[in-house]
């Protein structure tokens, strides 16, 4: 009879063991986090995805598990985001908010105003995940696209750069073949100032300068230097057209099946990711603009007058096409005047 109850104590023992194991690891969320950049602790975008997966495994006591997948590794940045709304994968970034709203919330195309932002500072207050205005428009696309933005890392202002002359005027930009990435305002924005657009991939560019298919591109500083642009372009100028923001993205039903701790426990992880992000990324703006230098290319800095004359060709056309596109006709009103809150 002892031996029985001692034979039945261990198997309840062992079958309870294994029943609590079973329920953890059916309470473990996995998540997979696809991005563009190399796993690179300085480079600004790894830098972001790196400490969200330490921040979210850590503060969910590892009941959260991220699994990054860098470099392009699970396709291109258009894949992953149509496998994030399909449930494919649970989130991803490096798509840059044109590209977003061009698929999935046109009115996202509000942020390629040309010359929108004076300064990151600003951009960032605006698109703060914990800004009102902001909440309100990540909560609409994710009910309307399937895929919820958590937030934008904002990576930098956009900077023409060629290999013909240097630039001061929007005169100078006419007959230049610059290249853009495939989003429509941006495109446009660079025929408002006289030059011709050409969508080229970035892991196409570089080859595309040195053979000359085209005579210039427009990037942060931080990928100019990246791209060694300096190796085939001879003029940068600091005009800051765009203010390139670039979305963390998380599909809408994997999101709403989370529990609200672990929903409040990766907001958390991305905002937090957002701010590393955008301290990493100044950094390397102040630093690749001393090396672009270094390496002897020519830099303009434009005159607050020559800045409007490049606002006043641009924005108006683009405005124009953009309202056009925005589901909101409101929205563009309501970002101006949020923008007016921070700009000091």
């Amino acid at each position: 009879m002892k031996k029985f109850n001692l034979s039945t104590v261990l198997i309840m023992s062992m079958v309870f063991v294994l029943v609590v194991s079973a329920g953890a690891l059916a309470g473990q969320v996995s998540i997979k986090l696809g991005f563009g950049s190399q796993l690179d602790p300085f480079d600004a975008s790894s830098a972001g995805m790196m400490y969200f997966k330490q921040y979210v495994e850590t503060e969910s006591n590892g009941n959260i598990k991220v699994d990054l997948f860098p470099a392009n590794q699970l396709g291109s940045n258009d894949e992953m985001l149509e496998q994030v709304k399909r449930g494919t994968i649970e989130m991803a970034t490096s798509m840059g908010s044109g590209q977003l709203a061009a698929k999935y919330y046109p009115n996202f195309y509000m942020f390629d105003i040309p010359y929108l932002f004076k300064s990151t500072k600003v951009a960032w207050d605006v698109v703060n995940p914990n800004n009102e205005f902001m909440k309100g428009l990540l909560e609409d696309m994710a009910q309307k696209s399937g895929v919820r933005p958590l937030g934008f890392y904002v990576e930098g202002r956009r900077h023409f750069t060629n290999n013909v002359r240097s630039i001061h005027t929007p005169a100078d930009m006419k007959g230049l073949k610059i290249r853009t990435m495939s989003v429509p305002a941006h495109m446009e924005m660079v025929k408002a100032l006289g030059a011709s657009p050409t969508p080229i991939a970035y892991s196409e560019l570089y080859g595309a300068m040195q053979t000359g298919v085209v005579d210039g591109q427009e990037n942060p500083i931080n990928n100019i230097n990246y791209l060694k642009a300096y190796e085939v372009q001879k003029y940068v100028t600091l005009d800051g057209h765009i203010t390139y923001m670039v979305p963390l993205v998380i599909n809408e039903k994997f999101y709403q099946g989370l529990t609200e701790d672990q929903q409040r426990i990766i907001r958390e992880g991305a905002l937090e990711s957002f701010r590393i992000n955008n301290a990493v990324s100044s950094i390397q703006n102040m630093i690749g603009l001393k090396e672009v230098k270094e390496h002897g290319m020519k830099v303009t800095i434009l005159t607050d007058e020559q800045l409007q004359q490049f606002r006043d060709a641009a924005r108006p056309k683009v405005l124009k096409f953009i309202r056009k596109q925005v589901e909101d006709q409101d929205i563009i009103d309501e970002l101006f005047a949020e923008i007016e809150k921070y700009e000091y």
